[in-house]
C-alpha cells in the first residue's frame, strides 16, 4: 500500500524524504527561463542544503513556517499586454514543490491513463524519476501524431477551446475541492491555500484568493488536478477526438455539428469551476492541411539543425523564410519554429539587423533576440549603438530593458562601457521601477561603483526592494568596490534579512571576501547561519530556530535580541506553541488573539516571578491578581501595563465571558483596531525584558 494511503496528506508533505524528492526536482528542473532566474539562488542553497532541508522541517513541524511574497515579473506577450511570471524564493520552491508531490501521487492513478491519448503536457514521471515531468517534446510529438491519426480517419473538422488566463484564473476554493476529493486533508488544503494567496499576491500585497503562480515548475501538476475535470467529463463518443495539451483543448469531428456540441459541453464544465473559454479563439472550421494547425518543434527535424553540425547557412535562409517580410505588422510564420531555430544560430551580419527589427516590432519575441545576440563576445558596432539608444530611452516594457541591458554588460568596447553606465545611472529610480530592471540596473552601478555607498546601502535595505533584487544585489558587491566597513554593513544586514534567500547570499559574500560577522548570532536568519556553519566561519550554531523570535519578529515588524529559551526554561515548548498561535490569529481572528495573549503573558508573568525573587510569589493562571501589585509596577512596568492591558480587552471578549463584569453589558468582538495597541504594549515589554535577561548572571532564573 502507499503511504499516502496511510498517512494524512499534511504528514506526508512534512516527511524529510518528500522534502529532498523536492529539492532534488527542483535542481534538474529543466526550464532554462527559471534557472536564468533563480540558478545562483540554487547553488547557495546547496552549500548546505542537508542542514537547511531539516531546518525547513523543523520549520513546517512545530508549525511557524511562513511563505514568503513571491516577486513578480512582467513579461511582454504577443497580445500587448503582460504576463505575470513568479520567482519564489528556494525554501518556498521546495515547500510548493513537496505540496505537489503529495498531489501528484494522489492525481497519477486517476488519470494515468489518459497520458499520451488524451493528456499530453504535465505527465508526472514518478517519484523515483530524475525528473518531476515525462519529457515534454515526446507529450507535444504525440499531441501531433494523434491530432494527424483523427484527420486522416476522416475527422476533417476541428476546433480548439482555450481558457482565459487559466492559471492567473484558478479560484483556491475550487482546488481544493478537487485536492480533496484526491484525499488531501483540510489540514494540507489550508496550508496550500495560505501559501497561494501569498505567492499569487502583486507588489501592493492586494491577495485575490484566486490563481496559480507561473513560472514554478510545481504549478503545472497542480493545474492538472483542476484541468481533469474536462477529461472525466467531456463525454467520449464515437466520431470525435479530444486532446488536451495543458489548457489547450483540441477537438476533431467528421461533422461540424458534432463540434458545436461538444464546445457547449466543455462551457458549460468551464462554468462548474469558475473558467472562461476564450470566445475569440474557438472557431470551428475545415481542416485544409493538418500540418498548418499544429506547428510545433515536434515536426521533424529542420534539416539545418540535423546532425552534430548545424548548416548556419541554410539555417539563416530558414529564419528568413520565417520572417519575410520586415514591417510595422510584422507576422511570423510559425514562431515556434522560429524560437527553436534562433536558439541553434551563431550571430551574424547576414541576421543581425533582421533580429532588431523584428525585436522591436515584437516585443515578447526580445527575449530570444537577446539571447542571440548574447552569443557574440563583443558586440559589432551597429548593434551595440543601437542597443544603448534602447536602453537610454523609456521603453513600455521593462523587462526588454532589462534584457538589452543584460546583452551589453561586458560585451562593449571601453568607450561604450562608460555610455552604458551613464545610460543605466539615469534610468535608476529604485522606488518606482519594476524588479527585474532595478536588479539589472543595481547590480551593473555597483560593480562598476557606480553609486555612493549611502545609495548602495539604501537600495539593498529591506523596505526598499523585492527580496529578490536584494539577491542580485548583495551578490554583486565586492570589497574593490566599497570600504569593508560598508561592505560589512550590508553584509550583517542581509544575514538578518526576514528572507532567507537574502540571508544566504550574505552568508557565501561574507565567506567569500572574509568579511566579520559582527551582528548578534540570535538575530541572523537561521538559514544564513546554518550556511555559515557549513561554510567554517561559525563553529556551531543552534540547533532550532526560536519560533518564539520568529513570531514576535512577524508581528511587530522588528527583531529581538532576547533569548526566549533562557526565559521560558523548560515550558519553552509550550510557549513557544502560544506564540505561534498568536501570530496565526492576529492576522485571522484579532478576539481568538487576545485570548491566546492572555495565556502567554501568563507564562511569562510566572517566569518572570520566578527569575526574580523580590516581586514575591505567582501563582500559574491567576494573572488578574498582579493588576495592582505595586512591586511589578515599580520593577518591570511595561510588563505590568502589557498585562493589564491584554487581560482587561480580553474581559470584554465574546470568547471569554457573556457580559464585561464591570459594566454588566454584553461582551462583543474586538476589533481589528486593538492589534496596534497591542503591538506597541509588546514592543514596550519586550525591550524591558531584554534589558532583565541580558544582564551579567541573569540568563537563567
Amino acid at each position: 500500500m502507499l503511504a499516502g494511503n496511510i498517512l494524512s496528506a499534511f504528514t506526508e508533505f512534512r516527511d524529510r524524504d518528500n522534502l529532498a524528492r523536492a529539492w532534488r526536482w527542483i535542481r534538474s528542473n529543466p526550464d532554462p527561463t527559471y534557472k536564468r532566474y533563480c540558478g545562483g539562488m540554487y547553488s547557495r542553497f546547496a552549500v548546505a542544503d542537508d542542514l537547511l532541508l531539516e531546518e525547513l522541517r523543523q520549520q513546517l513541524r512545530r508549525e511557524f513556517y511562513d511563505p514568503d511574497h513571491s516577486c513578480k515579473l512582467l513579461l511582454p506577450k504577443k497580445s500587448g499586454l503582460l504576463r505575470p511570471y513568479t520567482i519564489l524564493s528556494v525554501r518556498d520552491q521546495v515547500v510548493f514543490q513537496a505540496l505537489v508531490n503529495v498531489v501528484a501521487e494522489r492525481l497519477a492513478p486517476r488519470i494515468r491513463s489518459r497520458y499520451l491519448r488524451q493528456v499530453f503536457g504535465h505527465m508526472y514521471a514518478g517519484r523515483r524519476s530524475r525528473w518531476f515531468y515525462k519529457k515534454w517534446s515526446d507529450g507535444y510529438a504525440a499531441f501531433n501524431t494523434a491530432a494527424r491519426n483523427a484527420f486522416n480517419r476522416g475527422l476533417v473538422y476541428s476546433a480548439s477551446f482555450d481558457l482565459t488566463a487559466f492559471y492567473d484564473s484558478v479560484d483556491h476554493g475550487v482546488l481544493c475541492h478537487f485536492l480533496a476529493d484526491l484525499g488531501c486533508d483540510k489540514d494540507f488544503c489550508d496550508f496550500l491555500r495560505r501559501c497561494l494567496t501569498k505567492w499569487t499576491a502583486n507588489h501592493r500585497r492586494i491577495y485575490q484568493n484566486h490563481g496559480i503562480p507561473q513560472g514554478p515548475l510545481s504549478s503545472g501538476l497542480l493545474s492538472e488536478a483542476v484541468l481533469q475535470h474536462f477529461d472525466q467529463y467531456y463525454g467520449a463518443k464515437a466520431g470525435l477526438v479530444y486532446l488536451r495539451y495543458v489548457d489547450d483543448i483540441r477537438l476533431f469531428a467528421r461533422r461540424e455539428e458534432d463540434l458545436r456540441r461538444m464546445l457547449v459541453r466543455l462551457d458549460h464544465l468551464s462554468k462548474d469551476i469558475g473558467l472562461f473559454p476564450q470566445a475569440a479563439k474557438i472557431e470551428i472550421h475545415r481542416i485544409k492541411n493538418v500540418n498548418e494547425e499544429l506547428k510545433s518543434i515536434s515536426h521533424p527535424t529542420e534539416a539545418a539543425v540535423r546532425g552534430v553540425q548545424v548548416d548556419q547557412l541554410q539555417l539563416a535562409r530558414r529564419l528568413i523564410e520565417l520572417s519575410p517580410r520586415l514591417t510595422p505588422t510584422l507576422q511570423i510564420e510559425d514562431e515556434t519554429r522560429f524560437k527553436y531555430l534562433l536558439a541553434h544560430a551563431i550571430p551574424h551580419s547576414r541576421l543581425n539587423q533582421r533580429m532588431l527589427t523584428i525585436s522591436q516590432a515584437r516585443p515578447d519575441l526580445a527575449a530570444p533576440v537577446a539571447r542571440y545576440f548574447a552569443r557574440y563576445r563583443i558586440l559589432p558596432n551597429r548593434v551595440s549603438r543601437e542597443l544603448l539608444k534602447r536602453v537610454g530611452r523609456k521603453e513600455l516594457y521593462e523587462s526588454v530593458t532589462a534584457g538589452w541591458a543584460g546583452v551589453l554588460q561586458g560585451r562593449l568596447r571601453k568607450g561604450e562601457a562608460d555610455n552604458l553606465t551613464r545610460a543605466l545611472k539615469q534610468r535608476w529610480r529604485p522606488r518606482s521601477i519594476g524588479s527585474e530592471l532595478k536588479a539589472v540596473i543595481g547590480a551593473h552601478l555597483l560593480r562598476e561603483r557606480a553609486l555612493t555607498e549611502n545609495q548602495a546601502h539604501y537600495a539593498t535595505r529591506q523596505y526598499v526592494s523585492d527580496w529578490w533584487v536584494r539577491c542580485q544585489l548583495v551578490a554583486a558587491l565586492d570589497s574593490k568596490q566599497y570600504g569593508n566597513a560598508m561592505l560589512q554593513r550590508i553584509l550583517n544586514e542581509g544575514l538578518c534579512d526576514s528572507n532567507s534567500d537574502v540571508s544566504l547570499v550574505a552568508a557565501v559574500q561574507i565567506a567569500n571576501l572574509g568579511t566579520a560577522v559582527p551582528s548578534p548570532r540570535e538575530s541572523i536568519n537561521a538559514f544564513g547561519a546554518k550556511a555559515l556553519r557549513q561554510l567554517g566561519v561559525f563553529k556551531r550554531v543552534t540547533g532550532r530556530s526560536c519560533g518564539i523570535r520568529w513570531s514576535f519578529e512577524r508581528f511587530l515588524g522588528k527583531s529581538s535580541v532576547l533569548n526566549w529559551r533562557s526565559v521560558f526554561g523548560n515550558t519553552y515548548s509550550d510557549a513557544e506553541k502560544l506564540a505561534v498561535n498568536m501570530r496565526a490569529l492576529a492576522d485571522t481572528n484579532v478576539t481568538a488573539f487576545v485570548n491566546a495573549a492572555d495565556v502567554f503573558n501568563d507564562r511569562l508573568l510566572s517566569r518572570l516571578y520566578q527569575h526574580d525573587s523580590t516581586l514575591g510569589t505567582y501563582k500559574l493562571g491567576s494573572i488578574g491578581s498582579v493588576k495592582f501589585s505595586t512591586r511589578l509596577k515599580q520593577k518591570y512596568p511595561a510588563v505590568l501595563n502589557l498585562c493589564n492591558g491584554i487581560h482587561e480587552e480580553r474581559l470584554k471578549s465574546n470568547l471569554s465571558h457573556p457580559v464585561v463584569r464591570s459594566t454588566g453589558r454584553p461582551t462583543s468582538r474586538v476589533p481589528y483596531a486593538y492589534l496596534q495597541t497591542a503591538k506597541r504594549l509588546y514592543l514596550r515589554a519586550i525591550k524591558e525584558l531584554e534589558l532583565v535577561w541580558s544582564s551579567p548572571g541573569n540568563n537563567r532564573p
